[in-house]
């Protein structure tokens, strides 16, 4: 029997996964649609090939545009507490649908998924409830397939290898999923395993979206539009390579002392390859369970806290972007520490960007508003401010100026204001609406550093004194490193 013939369903998962959906819906009350949803999934290889990828993401956008059109056609002779309904069932609709597919295809659309359930006050509630499903409780690959790995990759099979092996993943998102073990020495470790063909699903996903994007071809962006696409595409298979994350991993692990309160799991060299990954297990929760125990304030504040030294230490120490900052990456641990976990999507900067990010803070921090300009426009790929236009810069300036404006906060900064962490997306929003875009591939990443980062730390309402954080990493940064630039 083939590894995707076999039928093998885990209760306990699919039970997490219909508690992902609202508890009050119309649809699927009993949780049995999603469930048959799941196992479907799990039954299935992912498709590798651009054609069936593309086409499942073709048939997706109809049936979500019938489902909207239906709920449209329906409304119109309701009140307003109906329509309300019936929008909230038309969203939950389209988020499952979102799941089922973004579960089946998995690679680059599914972090799509994970990038929108990661957006408060972006999408509809009810797509942020199911699609934050993805990071790290999507439907797993079923444990024949799982045998069929680890003999390529070792020769052995899981229960050869270990002491014990959990036949059940405990964790799965869009690139491999989690295994509960313990070694013959008696470690406890966290297994990580790719999905099979995975690599491929990512170059046809962005093969299909160059043609997509063929149409702009004639436009003064085009180059850099493919520059950026070339550089999504080597980040993307980059988290493929997990001996490449393993050195991230074990780099990261060295910039923390056990007061920190900053744990990053140790990577076990002889369990892992380019497709396995094997580390310590850190006890604790995810931030969806974390919030639902209801922290106080002091909570909240003590991991924002934990958060900002963490992510400021790796870009001030090692000029790093942790470019995948989601809830399925930080373990709120028992004892008050915070884990870090999965360092696949890791920007690490040339000494050219490094220079260019310094000269650009150095200005802020100075109030050199000439200087400040001229190294936005020299990053947006203008020879000089007035080549860039003066509207262009005013929009580039007002989203930076966001990205900085913590830093120039003396005590508490409150990261859940809404009209702060909204004023960012508005921004944002205004640059992609106006095409202002254009700029290195570099800020794909720093922009998803920031704002999913932001995002957390707005869902955890949490605050933290980020300027005295800064001056404090940005101080041993400079012992470290002296011809850094001072604030």
């Amino acid at each position: 029997m083939r590894a995707d013939q076999v039928t093998e369903t885990d209760p306990a998962r699919l039970e997490m996964l219909r508690r992902a959906l609202p508890k009050e819906r119309a649809i699927d009350p009993t949780g049995r649609q999603l469930a048959q949803l799941v196992t479907r999934i799990a039954d299935q290889r992912v498709p590798v090939n651009s054609f069936t990828r593309l086409w499942n993401l073709g048939s997706l956008q109809a049936r979500v545009t019938a489902g909207y059109l239906a709920y449209w056609l329906r409304s119109r002779f309701t009140d307003a507490d109906e329509r309300q309904r019936l929008k909230s069932e038309a969203h939950l609709n389209a988020a499952v649908k979102l799941f089922g597919t973004m579960g089946y295809l998995r690679g680059a659309v599914m972090k799509l998924g994970q990038m929108l359930a990661n957006l408060p006050e972006v999408v509809p509630e009810e797509f942020g409830e199911v699609l934050a499903a993805l990071h790290f409780e999507a439907p797993p690959m079923h444990f024949a397939m799982v045998r069929e790995l680890f003999l390529d990759e070792f020769g052995r099979e899981p229960e050869e290898l270990f002491a014990s092996f959990d036949r059940k993943a405990f964790a799965a998102a869009s690139l491999g999923q989690v295994h509960r073990a313990r070694l013959k020495s008696g470690e406890e470790v966290a297994v990580k395993i790719q999905y099979p063909g995975i690599a491929r699903t990512i170059r046809a996903d962005l093969r299909s979206l160059r043609l997509l994007l063929q149409p702009l071809c004639l436009t003064s962006n085009w180059q850099n539009t493919l520059d950026k696409l070339d550089d999504i595409e080597q980040m993307l298979l980059q988290e493929t390579d997990y001996e490449q994350e393993a050195c991230f991993s074990r780099q990261v692990r060295e910039l923390f002392a056990p007061d920190d309160g900053i744990v990053v799991p140790r990577v076990h060299n002889a369990y892992s390859t380019k497709r396995v990954l094997t580390t310590d297990f850190l006890p604790g929760c995810h931030m969806e369970r974390f919030l639902a125990n209801n922290p106080s304030q002091d909570e909240r504040d003590h991991y924002t806290t934990l958060l900002t030294i963490a992510t400021m230490r790796a870009y001030y120490r090692l000029h790093w972007f942790m470019a995948d900052p989601h809830p399925g990456n930080f373990i709120f641990m028992p004892d008050g520490r915070l884990g870090l976990i999965d360092f696949g999507c890791t920007r690490a900067m040339t000494d050219d960007e490094w220079s260019r990010i310094q000269e650009l803070e150095g200005a802020h921090h100075k109030g050199d508003t000439e200087r400040f300009n001229q190294v936005i426009a020299r990053a947006s790929l203008y020879e000089s401010v007035e080549a860039m236009g003066a509207e262009q810069l005013a929009a580039v300036r007002r989203n930076v100026l966001w990205n900085m404006e913590p830093w120039l906060k003396e005590g508490l900064f409150d990261f859940g204001d809404r009209e702060f962490f909204m004023r960012g997306i508005d921004s944002i929003m205004d640059l992609t609406r106006k095409g202002y875009t254009r700029g290195c591939p570099l800020y794909l990443w720093s922009t998803r550093f920031v704002l999913g980062g932001r995002a957390i730390c707005y869902r955890m309402q949490g605050r933290c004194a980020f300027r005295e954080i800064f001056r404090r990493e940005h101080a041993a940064a400079i012992a470290a490193a002296p011809n850094m630039e001072a604030p």
